[in-house]
């Protein structure tokens, strides 16, 4: 439906946002991913290509600044998004090879941009998990119909002190989503094999066998031998780091004592004492997404899901600045997807409604153009709803948030699917 025909009828009629607006919103967002966020040539080995940008930042001036930052954090919700996108096309028995050949360029990025790593430090190509962030260099403008280009790779690739642009834990908690939807809704024997290749050498990376003989969970620079992310930073969640591993290669990833006791103690801590405060946010992340792939869940709930409802809803509340309804709201779907759900307090269909019916149709944004600000209201009034405390990011930003959340809401609330039946009754039962 025309947007212009459907203001006109919803002042004749006086109705509101409708599923078939939303779904146009999608189609927008969707367009603009792969016209102005990425560089789709159809061949994943082509530099700076299947990387979605975060945001095109724009200036007092008008002037376009295509940005990447924690770009492979990003990647993996880019490939959750394609994973379901292509479940749901199936499900309506539409073709979905341009989007399975999309999703395995988009893994096949992983190997592109671990070779390149060592070159950025003067060393040569290895596969090795060792991996670069992005690499988008400033000659690209034109391929993005920017002005200028603003990246991990262009700030730091051939400083050989630096550590900007290597890897570190947090770019694998959403690589980790991603890679779980892949295995779970399609169906394609080599993509798997790519993302428990990938996702072992990975989690390989990060365990270093330091001068002493000691196993340690930590990130060292193959090529400089300097420490990128020290273990302190990672061995808190190596537990987890080695249960998503095996989960989602089928490889024993355990390294020192991640197996051990002592260790998932550990985790389970980390689970029921979610520190809420302005300077743990990124955390919450980690912890509750690697809790979503792995099925493991703290104290006060039985199942995956409501548990990070309740985490959801609690950080929410001792948030009130971050102006969500939920955090993370794509979380307990995305368990759900994984491992299913059979609880008795599944969220009603409404909420995520709410989220689809207020987005924007140009897409979130926040930017000032000579004396006008233009900023969309909450809850799009962040970089995304994956990470709600950038709500100060200046620029137009990707959509992959709703985009995910969208696709997640449609396989559990409105499938039909068996295995989503729980959800999808309530649905039914809320009308």
């Amino acid at each position: 439906m025309p947007v212009a025909i459907y203001l006109l009828l919803s002042l004749l009629y006086g109705f509101g946002q409708t599923p078939e607006l939303n779904a146009e919103k999608y189609s927008i967002y969707r367009n603009n991913l792969s016209n102005h966020f990425i560089y789709c040539n159809g061949d994943a080995a082509i530099k700076g290509s299947y990387l979605p940008m975060e945001s095109i930042r724009i200036n007092r001036s008008n002037k376009s600044y295509a940005t990447w930052a924690d770009a492979i954090w990003w990647q993996g919700h880019y490939i959750a998004m394609l994973a379901t996108e292509y479940k749901l096309l199936q499900i309506n028995g539409k073709n979905g090879d341009s989007v399975l050949k999309e999703i395995e360029n988009a893994v096949d990025t992983y190997y592109r941009l671990d070779l390149a790593a060592e070159k950025c430090w003067g060393g040569s190509d290895s596969l090795n998990g060792f991996f670069i962030r992005d690499d988008v260099d400033t000659s690209m403008t034109d391929l993005f119909g920017v002005d200028f280009i603003l990246s991990d790779y262009a700030a730091n690739c051939g400083d050989s002190s630096t550590i900007g642009n290597a890897p570190s834990q947090d770019q694998l908690w959403g690589s980790y989503l991603g890679f779980a939807l892949v295995n779970k809704l399609v169906e394609d024997d080599t993509i798997k094999r790519k993302v428990g290749d990938i996702t072992a050498r990975l989690i390989k990376a990060m365990q270093h066998t330091d001068s002493n003989g000691k196993e340690v969970w930590e990130i060292v620079n193959p090529v400089t031998g300097k420490l990128i992310q020290k273990s302190g930073d990672i061995k808190w969640m190596q537990y987890a780091h080695a249960q998503a591993g095996i989960y989602l290669s089928g490889v024993d990833c355990n390294f020192g004592m991640s197996n051990s006791t002592f260790w998932k103690d550990i985790w389970d801590l980390l689970q029921n004492n979610l520190l809420v405060n302005k300077n743990g946010n990124f955390s919450w992340y980690g912890v509750m997404a690697c809790s979503a792939v792995i099925n493991e869940y703290g104290r006060g709930s039985d199942n995956c899901y409501d548990w990070l409802v309740e985490q959801s809803d609690r950080i929410a509340k001792k948030r009130p600045d971050l102006q969500q309804t939920l955090i993370f709201p794509h979380l307990p779907l995305v368990a759900a997807v994984l491992h299913g759900y059979e609880g008795v307090h599944p969220l009603p269909a409404s909420v995520y409604e709410d989220y689809f019916n207020s987005a924007p149709m140009e897409g979130a944004h926040n930017y000032t153009l000579k004396d006008s600000v233009f900023k969309s209201n909450p809850p799009w009034h962040s970089l995304s709803l994956f990470c709600p405390w950038h709500d100060h990011d200046n620029g137009k930003f990707n959509m992959l948030d709703y985009m995910l959340l969208y696709n997640l809401y449609q396989l559990t609330y409105k499938s039909e699917l068996p295995e989503f039946k729980y959800l999808w009754n309530q649905n039914n039962n809320s009308n």
